[in-house]
This record gives structure tokens, sequence and C-alpha cells, in this order.
């Protein structure tokens, strides 16, 4: 039986292990910080933290095959609360009691681990299997294949380390790889000394986060939950550098899996970069948390609400003008990198660049085409009613023949008031270049 991924013990971080991250999270935890004293202000960061805390239980279990769930249902308990008359009957594939108590504990794991981080404990191999066992509570049993790939259920036992290998069999009939069970402890000890290295060594979050993510998934040291786990590692880590849980949903699984092969063959960025994204996307939930929290019920609250929604979060003129600046130099340089390509493509095709400054509600298109076909639409957008020093940038294709532009991988670039513009420039050129690459692609194969 071939092996698609051979067994080795985890390897440390490199010296340099900072360039594996672009800085984003820096400047934007500053932003982050301004923003959640509104919250608090506010008093909605409570109930902004319960539901991103829901999402966190319900997602970590769909992406895991533990159940599947619909998504209005999946809405109506991020709002509402995890309640068994909330899943209606064939909502689901399991019992929606049996899946209500098993995101309740979930959610029960999530609470105890800000808890954690509250207190005085350091991360172990005691408080991982503590972990492992109240992620499971109400699973009484995981599924194996067998040699013959027969599927059957064993009994599973809780926050105890596996007893024989675990390592799955892909469609292709090779074979991935996980530490042998005779490994598990030791590899285990590594993990968190090389764990409480990094911390002395100030390792960034998100560079720490994907670390002990990946390496965690390598070793597999229990028979089910693993997945939940990792992500449960990684929210820890986030969670005591002040960020969100990270949450990976069923719509990123293809993403989340091709980045964590990457890192199998020790290339850690792309998982880097999609933590990274995530935190910035649930700063983006934060930052609408207070316009959507509350709702008026009467006519006077509805006009005092409007007047708090215009007078909140105002930014001082300098800190608009440093993200507006920083916004304008990149929308310059996409102009000119575009105008690159367009000269490249004329050598053999005719192609034009076309670029429109449209200032409607902050608001910059640039886009290149070829005939009917705009391979690149870049927009420069921010809601001033909502602006709090965050301007983002994202990239479509839009190819003849479709109804609706189409965004490209990777495509959301996002500019902060607090990051330099050399920093801002750092981080933009090699994402545009890559935006570009996938637009073209894109194209090509649509000829």
């Amino acid at each position: 039986m071939p092996t698609g991924h051979k067994w080795h013990p985890i390897k440390d971080l490199e010296a340099d292990a900072k360039t594996l991250t672009d800085g984003e999270l820096g400047p934007l935890a500053r932003v982050w910080e301004r923003q959640k004293a509104e919250l608090i202000d506010q008093g909605v960061l409570s109930e902004f933290e319960k539901r991103l805390r829901r999402e966190w239980s319900i997602e970590t279990g769909i992406i895991e095959n533990v159940y599947t769930l619909d998504r209005g249902v999946t809405k109506t308990l991020i709002e509402k609360g995890i309640d068994a008359a909330l899943i209606p009957h064939g909502a689901s594939d399991r019992d929606g009691v049996l899946v209500a108590r098993i995101i309740q504990d979930h959610y029960d794991a999530l609470d105890g681990m800000f808890d954690f981080v509250g207190g005085t404990r350091e991360l172990s191999t005691g408080y991982i299997k503590e972990l492992d066992a109240a992620l499971l509570r109400n699973q009484e049993t995981y599924t194996v294949v067998d040699q013959f790939r027969r599927a059957f259920e064993k009994p599973l036992e809780k926050g105890k380390y596996k007893e024989a290998p675990n390592s799955p069999t892909r469609p292709d009939g090779a074979v991935h790889e996980y530490s042998p069970p005779e490994h598990v402890a030791s590899e285990m000890d590594r993990l968190i000394a090389l764990h409480k290295e990094h911390e002395a060594r100030g390792i960034p979050a998100e560079l720490e986060a994907a670390w002990l993510h990946h390496r965690f998934t390598q070793i597999h040291p229990f028979s089910d939950g693993n997945g939940r786990l990792a992500r449960a590692l990684a929210t820890l880590v986030f969670t005591k550098s002040g960020w969100f849980p990270l949450i990976v949903n069923r719509d990123q699984w293809a993403q989340y899996i091709d980045a964590l092969e990457k890192a199998d063959r020790d290339d850690l960025r792309p998982l880097v970069a999609m933590f990274v994204e995530a935190q910035r996307d649930a700063l983006i939930q934060a930052t609408e948390a207070a316009y959507d929290v509350k709702a008026p019920e009467s006519p006077h609250d509805a006009i005092a609400a409007a007047r708090e929604q215009l007078l909140r979060g105002r930014l001082p003129h300098t800190a608009w003008l440093a993200a507006k600046q920083t916004a304008d130099q990149l929308a310059k340089t996409a102009k000119q990198r575009l105008r690159q390509t367009e000269d490249q493509l004329t050598d053999a095709i005719a192609a034009r660049a076309i670029t429109v400054f449209a200032e409607h509600d902050g608001s910059l298109d640039i886009n290149l085409s070829v005939d009917q076909d705009t391979i690149v639409l870049l927009s420069f957008h921010a809601n001033e009613q909502r602006f709090h020093g965050i301007i983002r940038v994202t990239a479509h294709s839009w190819l003849a023949g479709r109804p609706a532009p189409t965004p490209i991988k990777g495509g959301t670039f996002q500019i902060n008031y607090e990051e330099t513009l050399e920093a801002a420039q750092a981080r933009f050129f090699p994402w545009l270049d890559r935006a570009i690459v996938e637009g073209l692609n894109e194209w090509r194969r649509s000829l």
C-alpha cells in the first residue's frame, strides 16, 4: 500500500520563522483594541462573543462530519442559542437532541478554555486530555475502517491516547501516516516543550497557532476528535493574545485541507495566511455588531440609534487620512501593475486595461479586460457610515457568460489605519501578483 505522507517526528520552527507571516495582525490588534473598548461601552461585546462561540461550536463538528446541519438552522442556532427545539426533523443526519448536546459540549469546552486563559495553569498534556474528554462528552463511538475498507463503530475512550494506528487511507489508496501509538506520549511532551519555548521567544500569535495546530494534527494523538482539538489549541493561542476563536467553516474545507497539506511539505505560510484571514473577518463582524445587536422598538429608539450610528466610531481625521492615503498609494501601484500585465498580453493578444476612479461610497474600481472578459477586477471600498479606519480590497474575475463577478481565490486584502505605508506595500505586492495570476489562470481555463 503506497504512502502518501510518511510520518516523522514533529519539527520546530526555523530560526527566521517570523518571515512566515506578513505582520498584518500586529497593527490590526491595535485597531481591535479600540473597537473592543467601544463595544464594551455599548454593552454589545458579550452577545457578539456568544454568537462567535456558537458558530465555532457548530462548524467545528460539521467539517469533521460529526453531524450535518442546514445553513438556515445553523444561522438560527448562532443567533438564538443552542437548543434542540430549534433543530427540526430532517435538518441534520442525526437526532436533533444528540446534535444539540454535542454542539453544547463544544461550547462548554470553549468556555472552559476562556477560563483556562484567565487562570494560572499552563498548557500541558494533562489539560489537552481533559479538553479531548470535554469535546467528546456525548460521543460514545467513533468510526474505524479496516484493511478491507469496511467501516464500523468502536467504543470511544475519551481523554486517552490512541492504542492503535489511526492513519487514514486516501481515495487513491495512499496512506497518510500519523504518529505511531508508541511515539505519541514523547511527541506530545515535545509539542508542549516547544510551545513554551515559542511563547518565551515572542512568536506571533498567528504563526504559533498555525504551528501548534499543524504539529498536533501530525501526531493525531487520540482515536477521535483530533481536528476539533487542533482548532481548539489554535483558538487557545489566539485567545491568550486577545483575539477571536479560530473558526473554519464548511465553505473553507478545501482551502483548509490544502493549507494543511502544504504545511506537511514544510510550507506553513498558507495556513498562517488562512488564520490571519479568519481573525480579520471576525474583526469586521465585531465592527458590525454594534449596529446589528440592538433592534430599536419605537420611533424614538430608532432616531436615537440613527444618531448614535452617525456619531459612533468616528476616527480622528488623521487616522482616516492615514488609511485613505495608503489606499490611494496602493491603488496607484495596482494600476501600474495591471498596465504592465496589459503590455505583456498585448504581445500575443489584444488586451486593454481600464481604470475607473469612481469615488462613490468610498469605492474605487480598477480592472484588466480582454475583449468581453474581465480578468482581474480590483475594488477598494469602505462604508463611511461604519468606517473604522479599515479599507478592504477585493479581487474578482468576470468572464463572458457568467451572470456576476467570481471572487478570486485568496482575493481579499485589508488596509488599516495603524499600519505604515511600507508595511502595507510589503503585503500588497505579493497579494496583487497572486490575484493577477489566479485571474489569468481562471481566464485561460475558460478559453
